[in-house]
């Protein structure tokens, strides 16, 4: 019964999960941008807009302890926002967040608009925790990091690069997926923006 409950897990979590943004993985913000002015729409519930704002908190925290910069300051409407948030019904298929970013000579274009469908609890995982991790994951997109190998990374996965039949590694991806951690991206995040600043 476990394993068929993994393997349902797996088969909805991994595509609904997953997002496509554009980057060519050199692409981000120069420091006198942070914080970005953040607005999020609210969710269908005051439990999903709590688990939107822990996501906030938990990249301001992670930015300041990598970069010391703060990630986002949230505004109350998305007119002057450089990143905002929407929310759509749920979509039968496809990704359950989309960011849509470009970026020329790479940097980043403002505003970069994110699209969060509505969640839905997949087998033990609760809609707030599905929220808080698609949410997160997006505004890693925001910020100029892109899909990366690691499935115990809240950027996992690029397509071509996980082996979900391999016990370890899938163990390891459903792990994350169910207690997702901003704190697992702080290398991919320090590479990045120590590479980026320094061009």
């Amino acid at each position: 019964m476990r394993r068929l409950l993994l393997a349902l897990f797996l088969a909805t979590a991994a595509p609904a999960l997953a997002s496509d943004a554009p980057l060519a993985g050199n692409d981000g913000h120069p420091r006198e941008r942070f914080p970005l002015a953040l607005h999020v729409a609210t969710f269908a519930a005051p439990s999903l807009d709590l688990a939107a704002s822990r996501a906030v908190d938990d990249w301001n925290r992670v930015m300041r302890e990598t970069l010391g910069v703060e990630a986002f300051k949230v505004v109350p409407t998305a007119r002057n926002a450089d990143v905002f948030v929407v929310t759509l019904p749920r979509a039968a298929d496809g990704p359950m967040g989309m960011t849509h970013v470009e970026s020329a000579d790479g940097l980043i274009t403002l505003p970069v608009r994110v699209t969060i469908h509505e969640a839905q609890a997949r087998g033990e995982t609760s809609r707030e925790t599905i929220l808080y991790q698609v949410l997160a994951h997006e505004l890693g997109h925001a910020l100029g990091l892109a899909h990366n190998t690691d499935p115990k990374s809240l950027m996992c996965c690029r397509h071509d690069g996980v082996n979900l039949n391999d016990p370890a590694v899938r163990d390891a991806y459903v792990a994350a997926r169910r207690k997702p951690d901003v704190g697992s991206v702080k290398e991919q995040l320090s590479s990045h923006y120590g590479s980026f600043w320094r061009r």
